[in-house]
């Protein structure tokens, strides 16, 4: 019984583990720290701090589960802020010049899928590095979003859409759309071979991986859930600003290193991580507020040191630990694939 229990601790990976006891350590702070002797509450606890941490963390899950299928690869997103912004800015635009409700929806997630799938494009195509063509997106986009915003102002939603910032239609909307994303990432090709490119680019290449088309695939995913998080934007603030989208890619990318995925990506990629990386964050911003401390220098501090201590014992933690040790199990049937074109 012992020697069982010996092996299951064995196989147990030190790296899954370090999410969990971030967040429990992180909560349980905030948690002590909130305590209020007045009326003996505990203010982190209460019913509408809960909900409140959860409608704060949507944005980052839901871009951040997109952006996952990336980082698993071992590239990087830093264009899903402004993806964001743009998606909004268009659909919203788009459904004041043709009076349409309907199109509001699928133009956000439509815009958003298209930029992604150009980032990915260039990526697998031209072999330029991902930091820096996304950050270039970042910055020209962003460009185009303040100058579109100057120049026809703030536009609001239909009326008719307001029903979807109730907190139960956006909360079951939101683990519906999470749930989706976490089986696609765990559970089909698109996942799987994600992780491998990230393990060994160049042995999922030679087991017939299409590496090119699941990078293509991988950016898209990523720009596809910026259009979807530019909807829960809009609903939420019933309007489009210049602000849309600010810093969105900085916290989705610590939630997921926060949630302890290592920069390489590989089988250190979960989407549970996401989630619990993105509550971290939410957390220590809305426990900071809580305890007198809200000022923004103070939060990205305290963030940024946690996220370095975490990177630092993932690293040490998962010395190739987890490198793909079947690479050949996932080697795609020949009938289902065709040689890849360079």
């Amino acid at each position: 019984m012992m020697s069982n229990l010996r092996k299951r601790l064995n196989r147990v990976n030190f790296q899954d583990v370090i999410p969990f006891v971030a967040f429990i350590v992180i909560f349980t702070f905030f948690a002590i720290m909130s305590y209020d002797d007045r009326t003996s509450t505990i203010r982190m606890l209460t019913r509408f701090n809960l909900t409140n941490l959860l409608d704060q963390s949507i944005l980052v899950v839901v871009a951040g589960s997109g952006m996952i299928f990336v980082v698993a690869q071992g590239s990087i997103d830093l264009s899903v802020g402004v993806n964001l912004a743009i998606s909004g800015v268009v659909a919203t635009w788009v459904y004041h010049l043709t009076g349409l409700v309907w199109i509001l929806i699928p133009t956000a997630m439509l815009v958003g899928l298209l930029v992604g799938a150009f980032n990915g494009f260039i990526v697998s195509r031209f072999k330029v590095p991902s930091f820096m063509l996304t950050i270039a997106m970042l910055i020209a986009m962003r460009g185009i979003v303040d100058f579109i915003q100057s120049h026809i102002g703030n536009q609001r939603i239909p009326e008719s859409l307001r029903f979807l910032n109730d907190q139960s239609v956006k909360i079951t909307i939101f683990i519906v759309v999470v749930l989706i994303m976490a089986y696609v990432f765990e559970f089909t090709k698109a996942g799987k071979y994600s992780k491998a490119i990230g393990e060994n680019e160049t042995a999922a290449k030679s087991v017939g991986i299409p590496v090119a088309r699941m990078k293509l695939l991988a950016f898209a995913l990523s720009g596809l859930m910026a259009g979807v998080a530019a909807v829960f934007s809009l609903v939420t603030f019933a309007s489009t600003s210049q602000q849309m989208g600010v810093f969105l890619e900085m916290r989705t990318i610590m939630a997921i290193f926060l949630g302890g995925v290592l920069i390489t990506g590989g089988s250190s990629a979960k989407s549970y991580k996401v989630i619990l990386g993105s509550l971290s964050i939410t957390m220590i911003i809305n426990g900071l507020a809580m305890i007198g401390r809200p000022e923004p220098h103070i939060s990205q501090a305290v963030q940024g040191l946690l996220l370095l201590l975490i990177l630092i014992i993932s690293v040490f933690a998962g010395k190739k630990t987890g490198r793909f040790k079947d690479v050949e199990s996932l080697k795609p049937k020949e009938e289902d694939t065709k040689e890849e074109t360079q």
